[in-house]
């Protein structure tokens, strides 16, 4: 019947759109790995970034019950990034977070600069990762299935390539990226850029 034909292609369409995302990051995580990835980096808002990721992030974050909140501290703007790849970085950190922080957690978005660089960090009250664990979370396909909760959310399957795709757009806008986490208590993973 129609009914049943509509959720089989329903279906059918979200696993294209998971395999054409995969197939995306793989591709640029080929690059990142190859050296072939060169981005051209501009003077641009970083605050405007983020205000687009929280905006972006709020539908599913209210879905959730996850708060999400926002400072950006004055004197940060101009960074010199790639808007859409910087974008990509933040928005897989930030889906990241979404995953493992609990109903009535609280995700932060932060930015203040630091003399030459800024330094960005996405803190979640989420479930937190083993200190085992902690020197791989970049790794590509690693999950931490031993020490977080499985991922919630829409139900897409999770390749485990968001945080190493991240690190690589991180470092090749000439910055770095590393995590806290206190098992149990949430992760805060920061990251650093050039001001323009």
């Amino acid at each position: 019947d129609q009914e049943a034909a509509n959720r089989y292609l329903s279906s059918a369409l979200n696993e294209v759109t998971h395999l054409s995302r995969l197939v995306d990051d793989l591709f640029e995580l080929a690059q990142i790995d190859a050296g072939t990835l060169k981005l051209h980096l501009e003077q641009a808002s970083l605050r405007d970034l983020i205000s687009d990721a929280l905006a972006s992030f709020q539908p599913q974050a209210e879905h959730l019950g996850v708060r999400l909140i926002g400072e950006v501290s004055d004197g940060v703007d101009p960074v010199l990034m790639n808007p859409p790849k910087l974008q990509r970085a933040l928005y897989n950190l930030v889906s990241n977070a979404l995953r493992h922080t609990p109903a009535d957690g609280t995700i932060a978005l932060r930015a203040e600069a630091q003399g030459t660089m800024v330094r960005v960090e996405v803190a979640d009250t989420g479930t937190g990762i083993a200190s085992s664990d902690l020197p791989h979370v970049f790794e590509r396909s690693f999950r931490g299935d031993r020490s977080r909760t499985p991922s919630r959310g829409e139900g897409t399957p999770n390749a485990g390539l968001g945080l190493a795709i991240a690190r690589g757009l991180i470092e090749a806008h000439g910055g770095t990226i590393d995590v806290e986490s206190t098992l149990g208590s949430g992760s805060r993973f920061r990251f650093t850029l050039r001001r323009a």
